[in-house]
C-alpha cells in the first residue's frame, strides 16, 4: 500500500518538475529571476513541501522554498541532499526520484538542461525536491482500516447469524441433552425440555429422562441404605473399614487414617496393609480373633490392640467388626467395622493383674434389679470362664447444669443421657441409673485373660465417655457433660454381696475424681486401703471452719526480675485425726455439698482483712489471686454477693484477683461471659486456670480480657527432654501474646525447668523451685524486704 502511495506521488512530483523546468528555461531566456523565484515560493503553500531548491553545479543554493537556505551550500544544510546523486543525474541528463521510507519522503533529483545560449544557464544545475508522504500515508492507513472493519463487520455478522442458527438448530439441544445426562450421572435429577427439529435428538432426550427418572429411584433406596448403616455405627466417632474377603480390598475411611494419623492416600486399600500395621506383639490374636468370628466361633469380632500410626509409634484402639453378607454356601465375603482411639485411658491406667471385681449394666433398671444383675453376673463368669466388668459413671458437673439450667431441664438432659448410653451399649450391657449424677454399666465376655479384661474395660470405659462427652441440646443451649469412671474387673471366683462390687467401684472412681490427668481408673487392692470415706469428710469439713482446722497459704507469682506480681490464695485443712488433707481430696468433696460455698466467702474475707493489715503498715500490696469453684461462679447472687463482701471490708478492687476454670464455659457460656465482664467492670481482676486444658473452645473468650491465664501442668511436664513439647509451648506463649494475656506458667519443679522456661520467653512464673506457699507472716515479711524472688538461674541445657 505504502509503494503504490509513493509512486503515484512520484509521477505527480515528476510532472510538476518537468513543468518547473520550462519554466527556469523560460525565465532565463527572458534574464527574468524573479518569476522564478515567484515560483518556488508558491511551492511553500503546500505544507507537505519539505525542500524545493535549485542548485548549481557547485551544490549551492541559488532559489529555495525557505529564504534562509539561499547562498548555501545544500551538503551543509539539507539533511536529505546527497551530492553524489545529484552529480549522477546531471551527467546521465535523466531525473533520479525515489523514496524513503524511513523519513517518510519522495526525494528528486531533476537536472535542468538550459542550452549554451542562455547566459544564466550556467548558473542553475538540478532541482533538488523532497516531499512528506508520512500524513498521507497515514491517512491511506486510516482509510484501509476502515474498509478493513467494515468487510470484517459484514462478515462477522453474516458468521454470527450462521454460528446462531447451526446453535438454535443443533448445539443447542446438545448442550440441553449433556446437561441432562450430567445431572443423570451426579444424581441432582431434574430433565429441561429439549426444542428440535431434529427427531433424534428428540428420541434420545426422552429415553434420557426415562433412564434418569430410573436412577434417581435407584439412588433414594441406595441413600436411605447408607444413611441408616452410618446412623447404625456412629461415623463421626469412628473410624470406618470395610472388608471384601473375597478381592481382600480394604475400604478405609478417612477419619480411619486420621485416627493414625494418616492422610487418604498413604495406605493401600488391601487387607495386606491393614495387617501391617499391627503390633507385632498383637497380630496373632487380632487375626485369631478375626478367623474365630468369620467361622462362627464367636458370636462378635471386637479387639483392644495396639496399631503403628504414621509418627511410628503405637496407639491402642477398640476394633469392632460385623458381617454383612455372605455367599450361596454361608461363607461370609464382606465385613463393616469400626475403630476407636482408646490410647489414653489405657496409658493413664496403671494395669494390674489381680483379682478385682466390676459390674455391667444395659437398659435402665433399678437398685433391686441391679444387684439381681450382679448376682447373676457372676455366675455367669464363674460357669463360662470369662471376666465381666462393672462401670460407675459419675457426671462430675450435672450439679452445675442443675443450678444454672434448673431441675426441669437437667431432668431432659438426664433423660438424653441415658438414652444414649442405652443406645449405644444395650446390645452388649446393662444400663443403670444410681442416682442424680451416676450411672452403672455391666458387660461381660471380656475374656479369660485379666490383662486383656482390664484394657477391654478400659477401652469401654473411653467409648463411654465419648459418648456423653458430645455436647447436648438443651432448651437452645448447648451443654458439655464431663465424666468420670470408676470400674472393677471380676471372674466370679470371689462371691461379692452386690454393695461390695460397687464399693469397689466408688473407690477407683473417687481416685477418677481427685485426679486430674486419669479420668478412668481400674479398681486395685491399693484403694482399699488408701480410701477416705467421702461422707465422712464431708461431715468433717462442716466443722472445720469454725474448729479453726482450715487456714491459708499464700504463694507468690513472679515476673522474670523476680518481683511478686500477684499472690495466689490457697487453702489447708489439718484434721484432728486424719492430720493434713490434700486440696485435692477435700475440695472435690466440698463442692458435691453447699460447703464450698462457705468455705471460698471465708477464705475472700480473710484475704480481705489481710490486705487491710497489709495497708495499715503502709506496704505495697500485691494483687491476691482466690480459687472459685464452678458451681460457686454460677450461683445467681454470686457476681453481688463477691463485690459487697469487698465493699464491706474497705478494700479496693482491683487487689483481689477471682480465679475461674475453663468449665464455666460449659454451661451458659453467655451467662458467665457477662458475669465476668460485670466483675470487671467493678475493678474486680479475672484469671483464668488450667488454660490450654481443652475443657472451653478458644471462641468462648472473645470479648474478655483476662488479668492472667495460668497453663495447664501438662504443658511443662516434659519440656526439658521433649523437643515437641517446647515446640508447643513456644506456640502456646505466642498465641497468647497476640491475645495479649499476661501467661503465668505454674507448678514448677526444678532450677533447669524453670531456666528453660525463661529462655522460651515466659514471664510470669509460680511454683516451689521460686517459693514453697507461706503464712501471712512470711508473705508479710517478703514484701516488707521487698525481696528479688530468683528466677533466671542459668544451667546446662543441651
Amino acid at each position: 500500500m505504502h509503494s503504490q502511495l509513493a509512486a503515484n506521488e512520484s509521477k505527480h512530483i515528476e510532472k510538476e518538475l518537468y513543468r518547473m523546468t520550462h519554466v527556469i528555461e523560460s525565465a532565463l531566456a527572458n534574464q527574468d529571476t524573479s518569476r522564478i523565484e515567484q515560483e518556488v515560493s508558491l511551492t511553500a503553500i503546500d505544507s507537505n513541501m519539505m525542500v524545493y531548491v535549485i542548485l548549481d553545479a557547485s551544490s549551492q543554493i541559488r532559489f529555495a522554498n525557505h529564504v534562509i537556505w539561499r547562498d548555501s551550500n545544500a551538503t551543509n544544510v539539507i539533511d536529505g541532499y546527497i551530492n553524489d546523486i545529484h552529480q549522477q543525474a546531471v551527467s546521465n541528463k535523466r531525473p533520479l526520484i525515489q523514496t524513503n521510507l524511513e523519513r517518510g519522503s519522495i526525494q528528486a533529483y531533476y537536472p535542468i538542461n538550459a542550452s549554451d545560449k542562455y547566459s544564466y544557464s550556467s548558473a542553475v544545475d538540478v532541482i533538488y525536491v523532497e516531499y512528506n508522504i508520512s500524513s498521507l500515508m497515514a491517512e491511506a492507513a486510516d482509510s484501509l482500516q476502515k474498509r478493513f472493519i467494515y468487510i470484517w463487520a459484514i462478515g462477522g455478522i453474516i458468521v454470527l447469524l450462521f454460528c446462531l442458527g447451526l446453535y438454535l438448530v443443533l448445539i443447542k439441544p446438545i448442550r440441553t441433552l449433556t446437561k441432562n445426562a450430567q445431572n443423570i450421572v451426579n444424581a441432582k435429577g431434574g430433565s429441561t425440555k429439549v426444542t428440535t427439529f431434529v427427531d433424534e435428538l428428540y428420541w434420545l432426550n426422552k429415553s434420557l429422562v426415562q433412564v434418569g427418572l430410573h436412577l434417581a429411584e435407584s439412588n433414594q433406596r441406595l441413600t436411605n441404605a447408607e444413611q441408616r448403616w452410618l446412623y447404625s455405627i456412629n461415623a463421626d466417632q469412628h473410624g470406618i473399614w470395610d472388608w471384601d474377603t473375597i478381592s481382600n480390598g480394604v475400604f478405609l475411611s478417612d477419619h480411619w487414617k486420621e485416627i493414625l494419623g494418616y492422610q487418604s492416600d498413604d495406605i493401600a486399600s488391601s487387607y495386606e496393609a491393614w495387617e501391617a500395621l499391627l503390633h507385632p506383639d498383637d497380630k496373632k490374636a487380632v487375626v485369631a480373633a478375626l478367623n474365630n468370628y468369620l467361622q462362627g466361633k464367636t458370636r462378635n469380632y471386637e479387639s483392644v490392640h495396639r496399631m503403628l500410626t504414621k509418627a511410628n509409634d503405637y496407639i491402642w484402639v477398640l476394633d469392632r467388626g460385623q458381617i454383612i453378607q455372605w455367599d450361596e454356601l454361608g461363607k461370609p465375603i464382606r465385613v463393616i467395622g469400626s475403630i476407636n482411639d482408646v490410647s489414653s485411658e489405657l496409658e493413664n491406667q496403671q494395669i494390674t493383674v489381680e483379682r478385682q471385681s466390676h459390674v455391667g449394666v444395659s437398659d435402665i433398671i433399678d437398685r433391686e434389679a441391679l444387684a439381681n444383675e450382679l448376682f447373676d453376673l457372676q455366675a455367669y463368669a464363674r460357669k463360662s470362664n470369662q471376666h465381666c466388668s462393672l462401670l460407675v459413671i459419675n457426671l462430675s458437673n450435672i450439679k452445675l447444669v442443675n443450678e444454672a439450667l434448673g431441675e426441669q431441664l437437667t431432668d431432659r438432659l438426664l433423660m438424653q443421657i441415658s438414652a444414649r448410653l442405652s443406645g449405644s451399649f444395650s446390645n452388649s450391657c446393662l444400663l443403670s441409673r444410681l442416682g442424680d449424677d451416676e450411672f452403672v454399666i455391666a458387660a461381660k465376655n471380656l475374656g479369660n485373660n485379666l490383662e486383656h479384661a482390664n484394657k477391654r474395660a478400659l477401652a469401654l470405659a473411653s467409648e463411654v465417655r465419648q459418648v456423653v462427652g458430645r455436647s447436648f441440646s438443651i432448651s437452645g443451649q448447648d451443654v458439655s457433660v464431663f465424666t468420670q469412671i470408676g470400674m472393677v474387673v471380676f471372674d466370679g471366683q470371689e462371691s461379692l454381696e452386690p454393695s461390695q462390687l460397687l464399693s469397689r467401684a466408688d473407690k477407683a472412681l473417687c481416685k477418677a475424681i481427685e485426679s486430674k490427668t486419669n479420668s478412668c481408673v481400674l479398681h486395685s487392692l491399693l484403694l482399699d486401703a488408701s480410701h477416705n470415706e467421702p461422707l465422712k469428710l464431708q461431715r468433717d469439713l462442716k466443722l472445720a471452719i469454725k474448729a479453726g482446722q482450715i487456714s491459708l497459704v499464700y504463694q507468690p507469682v513472679v515476673d522474670i526480675h523476680g518481683n511478686t506480681e500477684s499472690v495466689e490464695v490457697l487453702m489447708r485443712w489439718h484434721h484432728p485425726q486424719l492430720g493434713f488433707i490434700r486440696p485435692k481430696q477435700f475440695i472435690p468433696v466440698a463442692e458435691l455439698s453447699n460447703t464450698i460455698f462457705e468455705l471460698e466467702l471465708w477464705m475472700l474475707s480473710q484475704v480481705c482483712l489481710f490486705i487491710k493489715s497489709l495497708q495499715a503498715a503502709n506496704l505495697n500490696c500485691p494483687c491476691f489471686s482466690i480459687n472459685v469453684s464452678s458451681r460457686h461462679f454460677h450461683q445467681d447472687m454470686f457476681v453481688d454477693v463477691i463485690l459487697n463482701k469487698i465493699a464491706e471490708r474497705g478494700v479496693n478492687f482491683n487487689l483481689i484477683q477471682l480465679e475461674l476454670s475453663e468449665d464455666i464455659f460449659s454451661i451458659n457460656p453467655i451467662t458467665a461471659k457477662n458475669k465476668i465482664l460485670k466483675l470487671q467492670r467493678a475493678g474486680v481482676r479475672v484469671a483464668i486456670d488450667d488454660f490450654g486444658s481443652g475443657l472451653c473452645p478458644l471462641h468462648r473468650f472473645n470479648g474478655i480480657h483476662f488479668a492472667q491465664v495460668k497453663l495447664a501442668t501438662g504443658y511443662i511436664n516434659d519440656i526439658v527432654s521433649s523437643k515437641e513439647a517446647r515446640k508447643i509451648f513456644r506456640s502456646l506463649i505466642n498465641m497468647t501474646k497476640q491475645l495479649n494475656y499476661p501467661v503465668v506458667v505454674k507448678h514448677i519443679e526444678d532450677r533447669q525447668q524453670l531456666s528453660l522456661l525463661s529462655d522460651l520467653n515466659s514471664n510470669l512464673f509460680q511454683g516451689f523451685v521460686i517459693s514453697r506457699p507461706l503464712s501471712q507472716q512470711d508473705i508479710k515479711h517478703l514484701l516488707e524486704s521487698e525481696i528479688n524472688l530468683s528466677v533466671v538461674w542459668k544451667v546446662p541445657f543441651s
